[in-house]
């Protein structure tokens, strides 16, 4: 994949909380700096995006639109996000969007919680339409809240990874009606990354 996935920054292992509270800092101090979220039809290599949304550090919405996809969305999807097939039978298809996302997201530092999945997500629509990658950094914000609460995994070594809506409550935010969609979900993101910024190293 072209896009380059920039996770947080080495930090020492004994004080990973200072180092996360810089890298958030650091990246909001970026004018370049937007939130991303997509909500989907599953999460395999044949999923597609149904909803995309980009903000800036501000909030300001950039980007929030349904995508119709090729195939159906699935009841045990619909039942997380809340979006249906009727919803998205007459929003744009992928290549009406993608113009829009690469004006959303040109010369911008995305950051995304569970930056993985998501750039993986606009990779695998690309790829289907035949459309060129964009967006070449990524930060995972999932990835620096976990290192800002600091909990290893007793097995695998790393830091542990918390759910954006437990994120979200640690900085005294609570989910609206609208969680799970990409909007809502895009907003929490950046929500976090103003709490890891703002909390004591």
């Amino acid at each position: 994949m072209p896009h380059t996935l920039s996770p947080l920054p080495a930090t020492d292992a004994a004080m990973p909380r200072p180092a996360a509270v810089r890298w958030a800092a650091d990246l909001l101090a970026l004018s370049s700096v937007v939130f991303l979220d997509t909500e989907t039809t599953g999460l395999g290599e044949r999923a597609e995006i149904v909803e995309i949304a980009v903000l800036d550090a501000s909030g300001k919405v950039l980007l929030d639109t349904l995508v119709r996809p090729e195939g159906r969305i699935p009841a045990e999807v619909i039942a997380i996000h809340g979006i249906d097939n009727r919803m998205v039978a007459d929003a744009p298809r992928w290549p009406e969007v993608y113009p829009l996302v690469v004006q959303a997201l040109a010369k911008r530092t995305v950051v995304v919680y569970n930056a993985a999945f998501d750039a993986r997500m606009l990779a695998q629509m690309n790829a289907r339409h035949g459309l060129p990658q964009v967006a070449e950094e990524w930060h995972c914000a999932m990835q620096g809240y976990g290192a800002w609460v600091g909990r290893r995994h007793p097995r695998y070594g790393n830091f542990r990874w918390h759910k954006l809506d437990a994120a979200l409550s640690a900085f005294g935010h609570a989910c609206g009606p609208d969680a799970h969609r990409a909007r809502s979900d895009a907003n929490a993101c950046r929500l976090v990354m103003h709490g890891i910024a703002a909390s004591p190293p």
